[in-house]
């Protein structure tokens, strides 16, 4: 990152303990992070979202709410208009989709209805621009990619 960068004093990646209080630093990481490079409040909200319900995933399912563990959130610019974050974790491995599959519309349905837990990759499908997963030896790297729309 050139030196002129507004960005270039700001960390690309934050190392997390495995507990649900640490998502408050990367509330403020995303916050300077969006002032930074411009980034719409809209946006912003959206990397946000998907950032805490894929964290608390980690910490609440991968590890199991053992807080001796770490998580790693990386952040990059991919282009003008597109950034990207990736998660990575010593979890057991999960398969949060098939890769081959597409994105699944979310259905219409009666708030009665909704049975809590299985809708975060959904969200984050509905949220971020990309969502993408791979095993890692050990652990899961999930990448969420955002693409901030044209101005006008």
């Amino acid at each position: 990152m050139p030196e002129d960068d507004p960005a270039h004093a700001i960390p690309m990646q934050l190392t997390l303990r495995s507990q649900l209080d640490e998502l408050a630093r990367v509330s403020q990481w995303v916050e300077t992070l969006t002032h930074a490079y411009a980034i719409p409040n809209d946006t912003r909200y959206s990397m946000e979202l998907c950032l805490e319900e894929a964290l608390a995933n980690v910490i609440r399912h991968g590890y199991r709410g053992d807080a001796d563990q770490t998580v790693v959130v990386k952040f990059e610019r991919r282009g003008e208009r597109e950034f990207a974050f990736s998660i990575e974790d010593s979890a057991p491995h999960f398969r949060p989709f098939d890769p081959d599959e597409p994105p699944q519309e979310a259905e219409a349905v009666n708030l009665e209805d909704i049975v809590p837990g299985g809708h975060g990759i959904r969200l984050m499908r509905k949220f971020a621009s990309s969502v993408e997963w791979a095993p890692l030896e050990p652990g899961n790297r999930l990448s969420l990619g955002f693409v901030v729309p044209n101005a006008g």
